[in-house]
């Protein structure tokens, strides 16, 4: 059984049915936003945040929804979902995802959101966990990969296909270390030089742009501008 509000070390998860109208239009702006909006797919974010106030949990398919929120000042941070896996039978076969706020790009949140995922998985007995997300989605895998996850090849939809056993031991630091090593040569190999080195680029740029954000410009004007440029890299354009 899931708790309705849980904990990590710097995170609170409450149900989204306790947000706020102005919190509410924060998911929604999160969600729409073009750098987080590559990989959600949500045609009207907005109305998807009031459709899951409206769920029950688990839902008919076996998922539980989270809101992310800082302990200390009750900031936004991001959103998750997790639960049962889609082409499962299984309750004891879990998949997950999760959605970080631009501004806290690359302060180790989506790892941390993940961890607190694997904790509630194990207390309600699951068994494995998968992952997956577009192959170019560094962020997500770099999250699976620092919380144990292994490699185990593509799967049905064309994604790298990652597991977490947790019945297996943990893994030491210095592995994992090894295993994110060999996911970036993999996807060095697997896009070729020319395309992967668009990729750190684009990386970079957006790394840039976050840390501008994060010291007081205005972000609306550095989402268009960044947006705008990086628009013009091919690899940066999704379907």
């Amino acid at each position: 059984m899931v708790d309705k509000i849980f904990e990590s070390e710097r995170l609170v998860f409450k149900q989204f049915n306790e947000l706020t109208e102005k919190q509410i239009e924060e998911v929604g702006n999160s969600w729409a936003n073009p750098f987080n909006a590559r990989y959600n797919s949500m045609k009207n974010p907005y109305q998807s945040v009031r459709e899951m106030i409206s769920w029950q949990e688990p839902t008919p398919w076996g998922n539980y929804y989270r809101v992310a929120f800082d302990k200390q000042t009750n900031e936004l941070i991001g959103t998750c979902r997790f639960g049962k896996h889609y082409a499962s039978e299984s309750n004891q076969e879990w998949d997950f995802g999760f959605n970080v706020v631009l501004k806290h790009w690359f302060k180790g949140y989506g790892v941390e959101i993940l961890s607190a995922i694997i904790k509630i998985a194990k207390l309600n007995n699951a068994k494995i966990i998968y992952g997956g997300a577009d192959l170019e989605n560094y962020g997500s895998y770099k999250a699976m990969v620092k919380n144990g996850f292994v490699y185990k090849g593509i799967d049905e939809d064309g994604d790298y296909r990652f597991i977490l056993d947790l019945h297996s031991p943990d893994l030491s630091k210095e592995q994992i270390a090894k295993n994110w090593s060999e996911h970036i040569e993999r996807t060095r190999r697997d896009f070729g030089e020319e395309k992967f080195n668009k990729l750190d680029f684009i990386n970079k740029k957006i790394y840039e742009m976050v840390q501008k954000i994060n010291a007081g410009e205005n972000e609306n004007q550095l989402v268009e501008k960044y947006f705008k440029e990086l628009n013009d890299v091919e690899e940066f354009k999704f379907s």
